[in-house]
């Protein structure tokens, strides 16, 4: 399999998700991280999560030889562009069902990346307990939970799909 641009792009942002895990663990072994670091590095893993897994779908494309590999913007695209051109490859219908499933975790991630760039809206200020005034802020849509363990395990499940649907492709 000669290396693509796109393999290349995916390699490297599973290596920046997993140093800022591999980070978090450190600093919470050494008790020093607070929730605000942890919605931090969370929210960045599903920046290059969310990256890594639209560049594993034009890797996906560029190994089947499809002739527009950045035609491809989501799942559906590529399992649709394969299919004009008659491939219908196990790993594109996989990621289309996945990209697909309300419970799946790409579902879950590809959702949390895209509230990554929803403006809250303010309410009318408050006072807290010591007199401050503090905005109150609300996002329109439901709310992420910016757990560490979700992003854990949107690593390793998207370590996993990559590496087994490469194998799959060095068949092909």
């Amino acid at each position: 399999m000669a290396l693509s641009a796109y393999l290349s792009a995916v390699n490297q942002k599973m290596l920046f998700a997993g140093q800022l895990l591999a980070t978090e663990i450190k600093t919470s072994a050494a008790g020093q991280q607070d929730s605000h670091q942890a919605t931090a590095i969370a929210q960045s893993v599903a920046l290059h999560l969310q990256r890594a897994w639209y560049w594993h779908l034009q890797d996906v494309a560029s190994n089947y030889k499809m002739q527009d590999p950045e035609a491809v913007v989501s799942a559906a695209s590529l399992l649709a562009l394969l299919g004009a051109e008659g491939k219908t490859p196990g790993e594109a219908i996989e990621l289309e069902y996945l990209e697909s499933d309300k419970r799946s975790w790409v579902t879950d991630l590809l959702n949390a990346h895209r509230h990554l760039y929803l403006l809250p809206v303010a309410r009318r200020a408050q006072m807290d307990a010591d007199r401050l005034p503090m905005i109150a802020v609300d996002i329109t849509e439901d709310v992420i939970d910016w757990d560490l363990q979700r992003a854990h395990l949107w690593f390793s499940k998207m370590e996993e799909l990559v590496e087994r649907q490469r194998d799959m492709m060095i068949e092909f």
